[in-house]
């Protein structure tokens, strides 16, 4: 004789029973075609949906008749409800149901004067085409899911997803899970992708250099670098997370970008950077007591022998404090990023008008900005910033007053007081500061 064995207890927890009921709503949209679709798990059972009556479409031509002709949208068809479904109507059988209505998958609906039960078996997909609602209205429907004996590794779950001409637009998943479930941890982990390209002709950078930081002991120390691939991309998975990150791409002569973000566990983290290839320039520097060719020309991203030359030097015993000397520089030119605008640049770099820049850029009324679009930004230089520079020493080594050195590009910093190692830095001229008001970028 065959007995019926025990549930099997699962880690010392034994299984329980549920039943339950999940409200939602539908809403209109202003497609042909809206439906709704439940998939249901591998429980054996007979679920129960309760909608209003008259958002759905009747199939069979004379029974739509007989219930009033031509059938409008809901709520305007409510007046239908009352006189032609009470009685209830009843429908048995697949066949029945797909001959008078276009529902698919039921095996009984009750069609009454304000709702209809739809009863289908859980393991049939259950469809509801063409339903009959105004666009933004809803409609409130009921899902009703009888005794289901759920365990830790099996609960009860189904989906109910809405689609328009097609198109999922919409939805909600109904779970029950055992008291005794507990989610698997997270790793702490993410994926980073990353490709550089040239900003002009959107072609890849290759062997263009990636470096990853994190934030340890109030500053962002390296991590792990890298070199982009012929298509210019770098890709690394089971990275740790953490509260915050931060990538530089750099690849001479394109300037470096920098973007500071934060991981979260099991994030996919992709980014394309767009790099713009610098103009060489140069300015007046006064040379300072403290100053040595090697952390000039690290600010200035050459060779002490190069600003040796241009000056037309020896050696660096002939530079004294208080000569005014010529060190390379790059072109103050500023590739316009998604949301700036010509009042917000002018801000940013403290000129008196915002007909001050456009005229300096040749831009007729009514002042426009595209994407991409580069910017002459008289008054300022930029320089790369070396592994530990304060804003203020910059400040200070060019003989200028607090607040005025500042990021060339729109970055987050946790800490504004320092830049980013190699980060392209924004230094004005002394004649600028003269004519222009200070206002701090932080």
């Amino acid at each position: 004789m065959n007995q019926d064995k025990p549930a099997k207890n699962e880690g010392g927890s034994k299984p329980i029973t549920w039943k339950g009921e999940q409200a939602f709503y539908i809403a209109g949209t202003e497609h042909d075609d809206d439906t709704i679709r439940i998939v249901a798990d591998g429980h054996e059972l007979i679920l129960k949906l309760v909608m209003p009556t008259l958002c759905i479409t009747y199939a069979d031509m004379k029974f739509a008749n007989s219930v009033g002709g031509v059938q409008k949208d809901y709520p305007d068809s409510a007046t239908y409800g009352p006189k032609y479904f009470d009685p209830p109507v009843v429908l048995n059988g697949e066949k029945e149901v797909e001959e008078f209505t276009w529902i698919r998958g039921a095996k009984r609906v009750t069609i009454g004067p304000k709702v209809t039960v739809i009863e289908w078996p859980s393991w049939h997909t259950l469809i509801i085409p063409k339903l009959r609602i105004k666009a933004k209205e809803k409609v409130k429907a009921l899902l009703k899911i009888p005794k289901v004996e759920i365990t830790v590794s099996s609960p009860y779950a189904s989906k109910i997803l809405q689609y328009a001409d097609g198109r999922h637009v919409g939805g909600i998943h109904v779970t029950k899970r055992h008291p005794d479930w507990k989610p698997e941890p997270v790793p702490q982990k993410y994926d980073l992708w990353v490709r550089a390209i040239d900003g002009h002709t959107r072609r890849a950078i290759p062997e263009a250099k990636v470096s990853l930081f994190t934030w340890e002991a109030k500053r962002f120390v390296l991590e792990a670098h890298w070199y982009a691939n012929e298509m210019g991309i770098i890709e690394a998975s089971g990275l740790p997370s953490s509260d915050r990150k931060l990538v530089t791409v750099e690849c001479r002569p394109w300037l470096l970008q920098a973007w500071r973000f934060r991981p979260l566990p099991g994030q996919k983290v992709r980014r394309t950077f767009r790099l713009w290839q610098s103009k060489e320039g140069s300015c007046s520097y006064e040379w300072r007591e403290r100053d040595s060719l090697e952390s000039i020309a690290k600010l200035t991203g050459t060779q002490p022998a190069t600003i040796l030359k241009i000056n037309r030097l020896r050696s660096a015993d002939e530079l004294k404090p208080g000569q005014t000397i010529k060190v390379p520089c790059i072109e103050a030119i500023y590739p316009v990023e998604a949301r700036d605008t010509l009042e917000i640049l002018t801000e940013r770099f403290c000129y008196n008008s915002v007909d001050e820049l456009a005229l300096a850029n040749e831009l007729p009324k009514p002042y426009r900005l595209n994407l991409d679009q580069e910017l002459r930004l008289p008054g300022w230089r930029f320089f790369q910033s070396g592994s530990d520079d304060y804003f203020v020493n910059l400040d200070e080594q060019f003989g200028l007053p607090r607040g005025w050195s500042r990021p060339a590009q729109r970055t987050l910093h946790d800490d504004p007081t320092r830049a980013y190692e190699h980060e392209v830095i924004a230094i004005p001229t002394q004649e600028f500061v003269s004519a222009h008001n200070l206002r701090k970028w932080h």
